[in-house]
């Protein structure tokens, strides 16, 4: 929370065993609406020739509202899965960093289409945008 704040506001450590881990996250995106999500990880980790292969798949993401998480499969289906897939690799220069994500969202009710489809369709870029951002500022 403390590199990827403002989009990630709360994070902690739910287990670590070896190569892996789970890992909660309350995620807040505001754009014309504003969602928060709480959601859940395992993260795995392989080592190959030097670099990381990271593999992080949700397990879990509910929507909160006034405070009260909805219980899962309810709410307006911004983020229904994400897993992402990181290489890491050191290079002489500094560090390569590769990630491909994968982001599910439910059906979009017809009504709410014009409000709620351009935040979907632009969540998944911005978002990586702001974690690369995010983490070129930490390693500075």
């Amino acid at each position: 929370k403390r590199i990827f704040a403002p989009e990630v506001v709360d994070s902690r450590l739910l287990s670590h065993e070896g190569n892996l881990w789970r890992a909660a996250l309350q995620l807040k995106r505001k754009k014309f609406l504003t969602a928060i999500l709480n959601t859940e990880y395992e993260i795995e980790r392989r080592e190959d020739r030097g670099s990381w292969i990271l593999y992080s798949r949700s397990t879990k993401s509910a929507e909160v509202e006034n405070g009260v998480e909805l219980p899962a499969g309810q709410g307006r289906g911004y983020l229904w899965r994400l897993n992402a897939y990181w290489l890491i690799e050191p290079q002489a220069n500094g560090v390569y960093l590769e990630c491909r994500s994968i982001s599910l969202t439910r059906d979009i009710p017809t009504g709410l289409a014009w409000a709620i489809r351009p935040i979907v369709a632009s969540l998944p870029k911005e978002s990586l945008e702001a974690t690369f951002a995010a983490i070129q500022k930490a390693v500075r």
